[in-house]
């Protein structure tokens, strides 16, 4: 069973960002400049203030005057150069960093079983390889230097307006603390919120994927968006929290936003006061009601910065539970595999209450031809997709040769092996970079021959552009027989020794079964050949007929010997003959 993801702290996100970390510093350091030269500007008001009313108009030091506007101007050009060098620093760490993110979850999931998809929907997935890994970008190249600038603002602004005067500095800030304490107060509750809303979020998502699939059903059944009931629920699902969130919080963020702002009504009274008593001069009240101002600013994005290290935190959490998630081990010392197949109590279950294959025992030579057959459900995919270790066995063990596939290194194993299934799928790529996923360094002329074989390559060549076609997602500009065929060739051109057929022309129209069924004839040549049956007359010739029933071996043989000796497939075949006259 799958456990509930480890949720991911600060020190988890710093660890993310080390492979970046000097970028990131100096993005820092330029930030801290930046908000340094930021408060420049307001000290300069104040000094020019204090320079023109300490003098008579006609005795100001207009060179002086100039001087500090020089001074100020070069800081403000100054701060925005810091600023935007850190932007651009912190903007190409991040990228590199999601960059390496992408590639890391995208290596992983190649190394999972594929029991993993199987508990994960395609939304999920989608979520977190696109939404998730994108709002670290905000993180990393937004988040990050405004909270240290911030920092910095804050604690200069801070230390500069206790220098200056300690009475209206204590004015200034003494409200701030109160905001924050209100915001620590309703945080539990946005992590509890937040943790719905990713739930509710994955759901939406594979509703949506799935709404999206399912579209030519949709239409052919007349359902609109609200008659589909899984997306409309899922998107009410998300309103709903969303508005729910909203009303629980809309309170506390208003008294947050007044109370960072408020630090005027008591700054302009005790400023006043000050003045009118001689306590403080014109040019220090100027200057805290200007700095005084802007304070809230920085603290609002202080705040801002932990509700979006909350969110990051969870996407984080989902990201590394992909990470982190238990894949095929590779062997220490990976051996070499050997010719035949053989299986030994082979026992396996996509969950721990039924088992899919029960203590199943078999052999198949080289170059021989076998067929899996039997009732749907008794286990004949998960036994062949079982072979090339696509999950591992509960108990048991299967060898090639002498040598366990536990034992055989992922790549090595995986090159023994060319599998067709009747769903076949191609990328949203041009035919030849489809075909050359059998051998990525294939020369063109190898490809085309591969093409030829399949009898593929006259249909390619009516297409517009030929070879350099873009086929669309799932080839859905070729017909279904055109796409098996492409299979066979990729197949062809991959050339492994033993090939897995899951009945690859089952639902092909006559006129192109015949194409496949050639193309097919060429691919299987001095080859070990595992074939699904769903239709017995298919597999009449095989060296050796599996039957399964219930996830067992019910029966070996020809298909003579079964027909005399097996119930079972007596019953299946006499099923299939009888179906042969079905009339619409």
């Amino acid at each position: 069973m799958e456990t509930e993801p480890k949720r991911q702290g600060v020190g988890d996100l710093v660890n993310l960002a080390a492979p970046q970390k000097g970028r990131l510093i100096l993005s820092g350091v330029f930030a801290v400049i930046g908000q340094g030269c930021g408060i420049v500007p307001y000290f300069i008001i104040y000094k020019i203030i204090a320079e023109i009313g300490s003098r008579p108009l006609g005795d100001v030091d207009e060179r002086y005057i100039y001087s500090l506007v020089f001074a100020a101007g070069a800081a403000i050009v100054l701060k925005q150069g810091c600023l935007g060098i850190s932007t651009a620093l912190s903007h190409v760490a991040a990228y590199n960093i999601l960059h390496d993110i992408r590639i890391k979850l995208a290596e992983k999931l190649k190394t999972l079983p594929l029991g993993y998809f199987n508990r994960k929907n395609t939304g999920q997935l989608k979520k977190v390889m696109s939404e998730d890994v994108e709002q670290m970008e905000i993180f990393l190249a937004h988040n990050v230097p405004d909270f240290i600038g911030a920092v910095v603002y804050m604690i200069l602004t801070t230390l500069v307006l206790f220098v200056v005067d300690w009475r209206l500095a204590l004015a200034t800030v003494i409200v701030i603390p109160f905001g924050f304490v209100l915001q620590m107060m309703t945080m539990g509750q946005g992590r509890e919120f937040l943790s719905k809303w990713v739930a509710a979020t994955e759901k939406m998502n594979a509703a949506m994927v799935e709404y999206i699939q399912g579209m030519p059903i949709i239409k052919a059944f007349n359902h609109t968006v609200t008659s589909f009931s899984k997306y409309s629920t899922s998107i009410e699902d998300c309103s709903s929290l969303e508005n729910i969130f909203s009303k629980r919080w809309y309170l506390p963020t208003v008294v947050f936003s007044v109370s960072i702002t408020a630090n005027m009504l008591l700054l302009l009274p005790v400023g006043a006061g000050l003045y009118l008593l001689g306590g403080v001069t014109l040019e220090k009240f100027v200057f805290f009601l200007l700095l005084g101002i802007g304070f809230g600013s920085p603290v609002w994005l202080l705040i801002q910065f932990g509700r979006v290290m909350e969110r990051n935190m969870e996407c984080y959490t989902q990201i590394e539970a992909i990470l982190s998630a238990e894949e095929l081990s590779e062997p220490f010392a990976p051996e070499t595999p050997g010719k035949g197949i053989f299986g030994e109590n082979v026992s396996f279950g996509y969950n721990k209450e039924n088992k899919a294959i029960n203590g199943v025992d078999f052999s198949i030579d080289a170059r021989r031809f076998v067929a899996l057959v039997g009732p749907s459900g008794a286990g004949k995919t998960t036994l062949a997709r079982l072979i090339p270790r696509f999950w591992d066995l509960d108990a048991g063990s299967i060898t090639l040769g002498k040598t366990d596939i536990r034992y055989i290194s992922t790549d090595n194993l995986m090159d023994q092996f060319g599998l067709i299934f009747q769903q076949v799928y191609l990328f949203n790529d041009t035919v030849i970079a489809n075909l050359r996923m059998g051998r990525p360094g294939a020369s063109e002329t190898d490809v085309i021959e591969a093409a030829r074989s399949a009898r593929c390559h006259d249909f390619i060549m009516e297409l517009p552009n030929g070879y350099d076609t873009v086929i669309g997602e799932k080839g859905v500009r070729i017909s279904g027989g055109e796409k098996q065929r492409l299979s066979i060739a990729r197949a062809l051109l991959k050339d492994a020794p033993i090939l897995i057929l899951d009945e690859a022309t089952a639902f092909i129209d006559p006129e192109n079964k015949a194409l496949v069924q050639e193309a097919i004839n060429k691919l299987v040549r001095n080859k070990t050949l595992i074939v699904i049956a769903h239709r017995i007359s298919t597999v009449i010739a095989a060296d050796e007929i599996l039957v399964l029933d219930k996830g067992r071996i019910a029966a070996k043989g020809t298909h003579e010997q079964l027909l005399s000796e097996n119930p079972l497939y007596k019953k299946m075949w006499e099923a299939h003959v009888s179906a042969q006259g079905w009339k619409l």
